[in-house]
């Protein structure tokens, strides 16, 4: 294992669960990225390859919120489902506009939650410390964010491992 690897894997393991999903958005920022690239320099299969990894990581960003009859958590449900729609039809298409849109969202989304682990640096305290409990969007606008964050203890890390 290359020391960078190393170094990503222990700031996976160690990372709060608001830097775990600022790490999955950097993820599928750097895979956009990826694929815009492959597609300049003509490399039809990588640029598949990278959108098919982005897609992933978005799946897994949407697959951890909890609507809970919570409209904003709705909406970003709603969000994360027309980015990987959008990242499906670029990647049939090989229409990069698209990809450059869902870029657009990524950044938006990596602001705020880079200002979410500013205002968060550490794991909040759980209630509970013997029961989990699961994050949902009410939680952040309250700023009652639960800890540990059970969804982003196991599949966002997996997410990272696309890359192997």
């Amino acid at each position: 294992m290359s020391a960078a690897d190393a170094y990503l894997e222990n700031q996976i393991l160690t990372a709060t669960p608001q830097k775990l999903r600022l790490l999955l958005i950097h993820g599928a920022i750097r895979f956009a990225n990826t694929a815009l690239k492959h597609w300049e320099d003509g490399r039809r299969e990588e640029a598949s390859e990278a959108i098919i990894r982005c897609r992933a990581i978005v799946t897994e960003l949407f697959s951890v919120v909890r609507p809970e009859g919570f409209s904003p958590a709705e909406q970003t449900v709603s969000v994360y489902v027309f980015l990987f729609q959008e990242l499906t039809l670029a990647q049939m298409d090989r229409t990069p506009e698209r990809v450059r849109g869902v870029l657009r969202v990524l950044n938006e989304e990596r602001e705020t939650w880079t200002r979410l682990c500013e205002q968060l640096p550490e794991a909040p305290a759980s209630p509970r410390a013997s029961q989990p409990q699961e994050i949902t969007m009410s939680n952040f606008v309250a700023g009652t964010v639960p800890a540990p964050f059970p969804s982003a203890t196991t599949e966002p890390r997996q997410a990272f491992m696309l890359d192997a």
